[in-house]
Parts: C-alpha cells; sequence; structure tokens
C-alpha cells in the first residue's frame, strides 16, 4: 500500500499525488470533472446496455468506480466492474478523501482485492493487485476505461503490445475511452486494431479519445 498526498483541484474536488511518479491522479483543473465527461459520459453512458462489464486499469482513488456505481443506480444498470491496480492506496488515505462522506466509496476501498465482492444489487466489484504487463483476463468487457499515469510517465503501458492486448478482452463493439489524445496513443491503438475517434477533451482540454473494437474506420 502507498499514501499518496491528497490536492484540491481547480474544480473544488480532490485528488492525489503519486508519491513514486509524482503525477496526480486526476486532472488538477477538476478531478470529478474529467471523470465525469470522459469516463461516465464518454464512457459509461453513450453504451445503451443494460448490463455493461466494465475494466478499469488504475483503480487508484477509487474515483471512477465510484461515479460509475452511482451512475448505474441513477440509470438502472448493472454492472460487473474489474479494476486493476500495481499499487493500491492504503485505506486510511482513502477515509480522509471528501468522497468517503459517502458510504458507497468507502465500501469500494474496503471491498477484498483479487476477488468479486458484491457492492450492491447494481454492482459487482473486481479489485486486482498486479501490473497490467501481467495481467490476463478470463471474461470480455463492454467497455475500458484506461486511466493509467500518462504516457511520458508510464510508456510501458501505451503501447501496441498492450492495446491489442485490451483489444482482445473487448466485445464486438466494445469501447476504450481515455483522456490522452498524444498521436503515438492514437498511433498504437489503430496498431492494436482499434478504430480511434477524438472526441472533446474535459476541462478546455482540446481531444480525447475514444476507440472502438469492430467498426468503421475513421481518419482522425
Amino acid at each position: 500500500m502507498i499514501q499518496p498526498r491528497i490536492l484540491t483541484t481547480d474544480d473544488g474536488s480532490q485528488t492525489l499525488e503519486s508519491p513514486i511518479s509524482g503525477d496526480t491522479y486526476h486532472s488538477v483543473r477538476g478531478a470529478v470533472g474529467e471523470s465525469m465527461h470522459i469516463y461516465i459520459r464518454e464512457g459509461f453512458s453513450s453504451l445503451p446496455l443494460s448490463h455493461i462489464r466494465i475494466l478499469e486499469i488504475g483503480f487508484g482513488s477509487g474515483l471512477n468506480a465510484w461515479l460509475t456505481a452511482r451512475a448505474a443506480s441513477e440509470q438502472n444498470r448493472t454492472v460487473y466492474y474489474e479494476t486493476i491496480e500495481r499499487y493500491p492506496i492504503d485505506l486510511q488515505t482513502a477515509s480522509q478523501l471528501e468522497y468517503a462522506q459517502d458510504p458507497l466509496f468507502v465500501e469500494l476501498h474496503r471491498a477484498s482485492w483479487n476477488c468479486p465482492v458484491t457492492i450492491n444489487d447494481r454492482f459487482v466489484l473486481k479489485k486486482r493487485e498486479l501490473s497490467l504487463e501481467d495481467c490476463r483476463f478470463d471474461t470480455t468487457f463492454d467497455l475500458i476505461y484506461f486511466d493509467a499515469f500518462a504516457p511520458d510517465t508510464q510508456p510501458e503501458l501505451w503501447t501496441t503490445t498492450i492495446f491489442r492486448r485490451l483489444y482482445e478482452a473487448l466485445s464486438d463493439g466494445g469501447v476504450l475511452v481515455t483522456y490522452s489524445a498524444k498521436g503515438s496513443v492514437k498511433e498504437h491503438l489503430r496498431s492494436a486494431g482499434f478504430t480511434v475517434k477524438r472526441r472533446p477533451g474535459a476541462l478546455g482540454k482540446h481531444h480525447m479519445v475514444r476507440a472502438t473494437k469492430n467498426s468503421e474506420p475513421t481518419n482522425e
């Protein structure tokens, strides 16, 4: 377990700063604003499925999982949520985040690792403590939240090899969303087989990426 530093972002919501890389877990312009735009609106809410299987790369602060669990209840949908984290944060740090005022957020962090846990009747969580490079999947997913640290910080995770493995883990028509629209990221996604589309970025950022398995190609 690691103990990141808690920071307040420009929209008033909190994020964490990694003691290993020095990177923040979310945009300093707004943690909740970024997550809602990229992962909930462009990801979760965009797929017309009553039951959705999600893979998250980087559990981090648990913010994306918490927002998804809340959205599942609001939208009357069920979710199987699998997430990979090499360096889990300690429970004490998680409990000091403002989101811990919601018992649901605390429950996500208290859930056991490496096994499925039923959080409520709409959300099943499986947290896996390992590196993405070592991970293998025994199911397929409809949606991937790719929320690793930036390509300059973790270049080994933003490669064609990694994206091809994720492509194979997606169902046909499945979607990967990520905050990075860097040219090399789009190139690696295309090389892995994805159809890549730029979408408006969060909080003033020009673009993000929405990549789809087995759809018509674009030139974006």
